[in-house]
Order: C-alpha cells, then sequence, then structure tokens
C-alpha cells in the first residue's frame, strides 16, 4: 500500500508539472507574440529575396520563436517529470576533468544505487565541444564512482546529430547504461511503477478534446 501511495502521489506531481510547463510555456509564447507586434521586419526584404512568399514571411518568425520555446519547455518537462518519477535529486560534481566548465550538473541522482541519470528528451545537437564535455561529463562520473546512466526519450532525425548520440551513447554503454527511445519510458516504468508515457498521452488526449 505504501508503494501505490507514493506512486500516486508522484503521479500527482507529474501532471502538475505538466500543467505548470503548459501554462508558462502559453504565457512565453503570448509575450513573444506581443512584442514581435513592434518588431522592425526589415529582414523580410532577404525573405523575398530569397524567393519566400510575401504571406509566410511573418509565419517564419512566428513559429520560429514559438518552436524554441516549445523545444526549451519540453525538455524542461521531460526531465523533471523523469526526476520525480526516478525519486533522485539533482546533484554537482567539481569538474577535475577539463577546464570548462568549473563542474558538472548531474541531472537525478538515485544514492541508494548509486546511478548518475543524465536525462535528455531529445538531444539532437551537431556540435563538437558539446560532444566532448560529454566525454569529460562521463569520465568526471566515473571518477567519482557513481554509475553513468543516460535516459533519452527521443532520438534525433538528422544524420549528423544521431552519428554524435550514437557515439556518446556508446560510452554510456561501456561504462553504465543507456536507455534510449521506448526503452527510456519503459526504463522510468520498470524502476519507479510509473508510466510516464501514458500520463502525457492522458494529457494529450485532454488537450486534444
Amino acid at each position: 500500500m505504501k508503494n501505490r501511495n507514493l506512486i500516486a502521489q508522484k503521479e500527482e506531481a507529474i501532471r502538475m508539472v505538466i500543467a505548470e510547463h503548459s501554462t508558462n510555456l502559453k504565457k512565453a509564447i503570448d509575450k513573444r507574440m506581443k512584442e514581435m507586434d513592434s518588431d522592425n521586419n526589415g529582414h523580410y526584404l532577404v525573405y523575398g529575396a530569397l524567393g519566400i512568399p510575401e504571406d509566410e514571411h511573418p509565419l517564419i518568425d512566428k513559429y520560429q520563436n514559438i518552436g524554441r520555446f516549445v523545444y526549451k519547455y519540453a525538455g524542461a518537462l521531460l526531465e523533471k517529470s523523469a526526476q520525480i518519477a526516478l525519486g533522485g535529486e539533482v546533484i554537482y560534481l567539481e569538474n577535475t576533468i577539463s577546464s570548462q566548465p568549473k563542474r558538472f550538473e548531474i541531472d537525478c541522482y538515485t544514492k541508494w544505487d548509486n546511478k548518475a541519470h543524465e536525462i535528455k528528451w531529445r538531444d539532437a545537437t551537431t556540435d563538437g565541444d558539446h560532444k566532448n564535455k560529454e566525454y569529460n561529463k562521463i569520465k568526471c562520473i566515473i571518477k567519482n564512482e557513481l554509475i553513468p546512466v543516460r535516459v533519452m526519450f527521443f532520438m534525433p532525425e538528422r544524420t549528423q546529430a544521431r552519428r554524435i548520440q550514437k557515439q556518446i551513447i556508446s560510452i554510456f554503454e561501456d561504462h553504465g547504461e543507456a536507455h534510449i527511445g521506448e526503452e527510456a519510458f519503459e526504463y522510468v516504468k520498470d524502476y519507479s511503477g510509473i508510466n510516464l508515457k501514458l500520463l502525457l498521452q492522458n494529457e494529450f488526449r485532454r488537450n486534444m478534446l
């Protein structure tokens, strides 16, 4: 009964996180749309020169801005929800591997099994510096005698981004664990008893009504 109560409490906390992030996303988008009403749109000249139809010029800026906010809040939502489900906490490790950054943030440390969970919703970076930072973070986790675990819910689509992610994932697999895509949702479910994907699906259906 205790475990069921704990699961129910975590599920309610996740639903609150979903509602909070949804509200904050709408506020951020509304604020930016109002700001854009007074923007100088002289750059539309270049859009037109590139052959973009005139009626699409404002839509480009509109959805570029919306997309940035959606990606930001989608990532924050899944990371926070997974942290609640797994029951861990954010910790910081001093970077003794490289000069930057001074310390590494571990998304979800679960002390009972000594796992340093790195949670990503959909890491689509193609930046070499980012890849090196991830490598150094893994080295730092291992040096602190923690188990590195990557939990990433969606793989990127572009070839270069997928290639980099596969390289990072292989390092996690060599020194700890990696749970990617559907396996990430299953990992959270098996670990915590919480069906995070079902919670998201229920909210999706509710918002579509």
